[in-house]
């Protein structure tokens, strides 16, 4: 792609990203486990870092910019607008039945703004980073007085948890970089159960009516609070980058407002969720001219956390661990597909509360490729996932996950 055609393409893209970005809170149904507590945990990490486990802590690149450690953005001396988008193939079954659920989700969409190139950087964008959307449809079976009554039950949990960081990268000396964000937190959990009750029913033979007339509930909590992350980025060799940041636990105020259905009401009350400090470290390591080696560590000690009585009993510590290999691009004359770069990683993480009284556990291994555009004004990366979510034994459900990572990274010039 040529700079004229790169200066036409920018403009469609920027209008791609805003037609898209409302769909970063819309995704279908997700794996049993994000029916409790916070929902699932979003990997916003572009398809770059999945291809190679995740790891992205220790990522200073100016051609494909990460923005897991914002310190690392100093490198920019372009410009840099990235959009990354995931699709899901899961299957999930538990001792009694089995379901298959398909999902896309855009969880991260970020710009790059080089201010003093190679020195400071500004960076917006917006971030998921936890989902609900959950559906069930189930007969049953209920009491009231003398009568045994008959229906269904319908259960809809759906909601996503976001941030829209503002964030400033500078580079202090050589070989050391420091990022601050300000995260703006925004969120939703809808959460509804509706029953209807079949019989029993008036016993009329052309238009049989229930005797007892449905009912449902809707409850709507609402989060709003702001977030800092602080991050560095040191060199200590030239061939070895170090990463960490810090998220402060913050308070997340909640506005709750339920409306009941059959015996009409509706009320409303505030309360306060607080999410504790999230904990981050990573390495980048160069073996050869090609290839690097790279690991992550993610902790949250969630069950410092307080909010909800209904979850404090079911949380616990959340960690992650991410760790590959990656060959770089490659720019043999007719080196054909030996040119292209690629990636190979697995990620484990616990999640941060217990189902079944056990923690949740999964593991992901994964292999991706990128695709750079004509004078390196962008790049096309994907990726390819399988993961385990749960155990039978442990958790009384499990998942089987089928996972496919785009992202799309333009570069243009600032000045």
């Amino acid at each position: 792609m040529n700079q004229h055609l790169m200066n036409r393409a920018l403009p469609i893209w920027i209008v791609l990203l805003l037609v898209m970005a409302p769909m970063a809170q819309m995704a279908m149904a997700q794996t049993p486990f994000a029916v409790t507590n916070l929902g699932q945990r979003i990997d916003p990490e572009d398809a770059r870092m999945v291809g190679r486990g995740g790891w992205g802590m220790a990522v200073s690149d100016s051609l494909n910019p990460g923005f897991k450690n914002l310190a690392g953005l100093t490198a920019l001396q372009q410009v840099a607008i990235k959009f990354t988008g995931y699709g899901d193939h899961v299957g999930s079954k538990d001792d009694q039945a089995e379901r298959t659920t398909n999902r896309t989700i855009s969880p991260d969409i970020r710009v790059g703004l080089p201010i003093i190139k190679g020195k400071l950087a500004f960076s917006t964008g917006m971030e998921v980073y936890r989902s609900n959307q959950f559906k069930t449809f189930a007969e049953n079976i209920w009491y009231a007085w003398d009568d045994t009554l008959t229906g269904n039950e319908q259960f809809l949990r759906e909601g996503t948890m976001w941030q829209v960081p503002l964030g400033l990268s500078w580079e202090v000396r050589p070989g050391i970089a420091v990022g601050a964000a300000l995260g703006m937190v925004n969120g939703t959990i809808r959460e509804s159960v509706v029953q209807e009750f079949i019989t029993p029913n008036n016993g009329a033979s052309s238009n049989p009516a229930p005797l007892y007339v449905a009912n449902g509930r809707v409850q709507e909590d609402e989060f709003q609070g702001t977030a800092w992350t602080w991050s560095v980025l040191v060199s200590p060799h030239d061939r070895l980058k170090v990463g960490a940041s810090w998220r402060a636990a913050h308070d997340l105020d909640v506005d709750r407002k339920i409306t009941l259905a059959g015996v009409a009401e509706r009320y409303s009350s505030t309360w306060t969720y607080r999410l504790p400090d999230e904990y981050r470290l990573g390495f980048d390591l160069r073996l050869a001219s090609r290839w690097r080696l790279g690991a992550d560590y993610q902790m949250m000690n969630f069950d410092t956390g307080h909010g909800r009585d209904d979850w404090q009993d079911a949380l616990t510590d959340e960690y992650t661990f991410n760790a590959g290999l990656e060959r770089s691009q490659g720019f043999v004359r007719r080196g054909g597909w030996s040119n292209l770069p690629l990636r190979l990683g697995m990620q484990h993480r616990q999640w941060g509360y217990e189902v079944g009284g056990q923690p949740v556990k999964e593991t992901f291994y994964s292999v991706g490729t990128g695709f750079p555009f004509r004078q390196n004004l962008g790049q096309v990366d994907v990726a390819l996932s399988y993961g385990k979510i749960g155990s039978l034994a442990d958790n009384g459900v499990e998942s089987d996950v089928w996972r496919f990572t785009m992202s799309i990274t333009g570069l243009e010039k600032w000045w």
